[in-house]
């Protein structure tokens, strides 16, 4: 019986991931026509001194007119919006929402099959509906860090790049385009901001507001300074690197230290959980009333909770910043 409503709940599940790559298609067809729409802006601009090339950019929260202008009015759709952008995600607000609104209710669903009570499927329901979000932060927070683990070397590139007697917006180009993944995408955008007539502090400006890393900011705000008041910029640069580099040298050393601090603080938190599943499918009988009983719910409720709370407790210790 317990096989029959696990394969209910993956089948549930393959559904939610269906809609969501059915959903997802038509945000890539558009967002590659519009890179090909600018790239081509860009090559006109760039073979044409005399041409003026205006940038319009809409956010787009969802493909329904009436529905796109509400969320726009709204400041928890814009910030949404800036995270599935740090993201790098090509989902817009509303698919975003709906799909985890969906998968709120197929979790829902499925745990009815197991149980009647609706503080179960409420709490399972929650879960899944978070889940979505959930992995965009999740995808956001790789992504700023891949960037800020290329940091260093972008800016030595760019310090060798002033050395040789290149300009600083060269530098920046010399980044898009012999850099990887995330961080030339946004040293890209840079450079083709101030390429196309922004001024060069308003698209630095842009690209914090875009990755809103300190270090980052701290590199920005030094070179800004710097066109300000004068000095050796290359020299300034590989010194933010270097302090960078220190900081991910004393970072892993923290980790190193606490490795088996950590891995039990884990084990512990996932011990309870482990031993749920594992009685339940060795001895059905023996969990029976927990999962179908309401005051079995009332239980499992009140530990999942807990349990939740000790997991964030012990991820806010773990948490070191330099």
């Amino acid at each position: 019986m317990f096989l029959i409503l696990f394969f209910v709940f993956l089948t549930c599940l393959f559904l939610t991931y269906t809609l969501y790559l059915f959903t997802s298609r038509a945000s890539d067809k558009k967002r590659a026509l519009l890179k090909e729409r600018l790239a081509d802006a860009i090559r006109t601009s760039a073979h044409s001194s005399d041409m003026d090339v205006q940038l319009a950019r809409e956010e787009l929260m969802s493909e329904i007119p009436w529905m796109n202008r509400v969320l726009i009015k709204l400041q928890v759709s814009s910030k949404l919006k800036q995270v599935i952008d740090q993201a790098d995600s090509h989902i817009t607000v509303m698919r975003l929402i709906l799909f985890s609104l969906t998968a709120g209710v197929l979790a829902a669903l499925a745990v009815s099959m197991i149980s009647t009570s609706y503080l179960l499927m409420g709490f399972f329901g929650l879960v899944a509906t978070a889940l979505p979000f959930l992995h965009i932060h999740s995808k956001r927070k790789k992504r700023l860090k891949k960037f800020l683990q290329l940091l260093p070397d972008a800016l030595d590139l760019m310090a060798r790049g002033l050395s040789a007697g290149h300009a600083f917006t060269e530098a920046l180009h010399m980044v898009a385009t012999e850099m990887p993944e995330p961080i030339a995408t946004e040293f890209r955008k840079t450079y083709e901001e101030q390429n196309l007539g922004l001024s060069l502090k308003l698209a630095l400006q842009n690209m914090v507001e875009r990755v809103p890393l300190l270090d980052l900011r701290m590199c920005v705000t030094a070179v800004l300074i710097q066109r300000e008041t004068g000095g050796n910029l290359s020299e300034l640069l590989e010194k933010v690197a270097y302090t960078i580099r220190e900081r991910f040298r004393i970072m892993e050393d923290l980790k190193t230290m606490t490795l088996s601090s950590r891995w039990s603080a884990w084990l512990l938190c996932a011990l309870p959980i482990f031993l749920a599943v594992y009685v339940t499918i060795m001895n059905p009988g023996y969990m029976d009333v927990m999962w179908r009983d309401a005051r079995g719910n009332r239980l499992l409720a009140i530990a999942a909770i807990m349990q939740l709370l000790g997991m964030l407790l012990v991820q806010r210790i773990m948490k070191i910043r330099i």
